[in-house]
């Protein structure tokens, strides 16, 4: 729940339904799981974790960082989220300057997003144009082996685990650097590049993708 911050966001309640949910501030370019629109809040700030059963806090290098409980959090790094664990955005004397509330209930639970998306794999995996053999790292596409770098084909990967599903770019993030320490490091162009470069791979005409579709504001598609 928010308990102070933009007069729009206040009193709003957002339910946990993620394993990983990314709290920050839309733009043109990228909308987060939890929208707030006050100044101090940048594009990706916070992200909650839910993880064997517990819920974690990390501030995602955030332009004007974060607090839990009126002490400062260090980027990068988890802390554990309670009943009632005030969480701030921006700083304002001992205390942020947004405040959100969390709070733990029956629907903080709901990771069924998350689990049809893993139950699903096997299914997904049946695209008639895409064979993948993980266990010789290959990927044919149209009965020919194509030639991928790491990243090109861990993303190949991921979204041919995941076809017929949106894949935002926070997931893809995850997936494809999953070394990188501070994901907010990993830049939309970075993304947008790896996409274009798969694409020249794979698509038949790859001015013209039909194969790894764009959903703006949202991510990408394997089809």
């Amino acid at each position: 729940m928010v308990k102070k911050g933009d007069a729009g966001d206040a009193g709003k309640i957002f339910t946990i339904s993620k394993a990983n949910t990314i709290i920050g501030r839309r733009t043109p370019q990228y909308v987060p799981d939890i929208e707030l629109n006050d100044e101090v809040v940048s594009r990706r700030h916070l992200e909650i974790v839910f993880r064997d059963g517990k819920y974690l806090l990390q501030d995602l290098g955030s332009t004007n960082g974060s607090m839990l409980d009126g002490d400062r959090i260090a980027p990068g790094k988890l802390y554990s989220l309670k009943h009632n664990s005030r969480i701030g955005l921006g700083f304002d004397g001992d205390e942020g300057h947004v405040v959100i509330v969390f709070k733990e209930s029956e629907s903080t639970n709901v990771l069924t997003g998350d689990k049809k998306k893993a139950a699903s794999k096997g299914k997904a995996a049946a695209v008639a144009w895409l064979k993948i053999d993980e266990r010789k790292k290959e990927a044919r596409v149209d009965g020919q082996q194509v030639n991928l770098s790491r990243k090109e084909y861990d993303l190949l990967l991921y979204l041919h685990g995941n076809a017929g599903q949106v894949c935002s770019r926070d997931e893809i993030i995850r997936a494809v650097w999953p070394e990188s320490v501070d994901t907010a490091a990993i830049s939309d162009a970075t993304i947008d590049q790896l996409v274009h470069r798969l694409r020249e791979k794979v698509e038949p005409e790859p001015s013209q993708p039909s194969r790894i579709v764009s959903k703006k504001a949202f991510g990408y598609m394997l089809v």
